[in-house]
């Protein structure tokens, strides 16, 4: 069974590190299936069924984004809201149980700005908690969130590229644990 990696990025072609991320997950064709949105709903109209049927032939899911305005994606939150329906995911509805799930997420600003004490004032994880609770809600087993901070430098210097190469292969390597965990 291969992860689906489910992704929503309403910049993808000004993306680095989200871009970078799923260029080395194309390296692994037999294991991974890269789902982006936009490309698959350019006018924005989710097929539900065709989602229930992706997630329901594969394996683990992960939702990769860019935090946006503290929260994923306008695309993704109606993925979660169409697709996430009773008798499917909740409610009678079984099909995420036990399923191992994750959140890839890219930030634009540094670590220290996601604390009590950052310019933030929360964690990514709070911001992030509702779509984790989303998932729980469904029975899901999560896994946890693999993230990238500074993906938009404020001084506008290009990302360091041992360390973009660096936070892909560990992705992959996030990835490959969930199977194994």
């Amino acid at each position: 069974m291969k992860t689906v990696i489910i992704v929503d990025h309403p910049h993808y072609d000004q993306s680095v590190v989200n871009r970078r991320w799923l260029d080395e997950v194309r390296k692994y064709p037999d294991e991974f299936i890269v789902h982006n949105l936009q490309s698959s709903y350019p006018r924005s109209s989710i097929d539900v069924a065709a989602e229930h049927s992706l997630i329901d032939n594969n394996g683990s899911v992960v939702f990769q984004f860019p935090l946006y305005w503290f929260n994923c994606p306008p695309m993704l939150k109606s993925w979660f809201d169409l697709v996430l329906t009773p008798g499917w995911a909740y409610a009678g509805g079984r099909h995420l149980e036990g399923r191992k799930v994750a959140l890839a997420v890219t930030c634009g600003g540094d670590e220290a700005g996601y604390s009590a004490q950052g310019d933030n004032k929360h964690t990514l994880r709070e911001f992030l908690n509702s779509l984790e609770q989303s998932l729980v809600r469904c029975h899901a087993d999560f896994q946890g969130v693999y993230a990238f901070y500074g993906a938009n430098p404020v001084n506008k210097q290009p990302i360091d590229a041992t360390t973009l190469a660096t936070s892909a292969r560990n992705y992959v390597d996030f990835l490959n644990a969930m199977k194994q965990n």
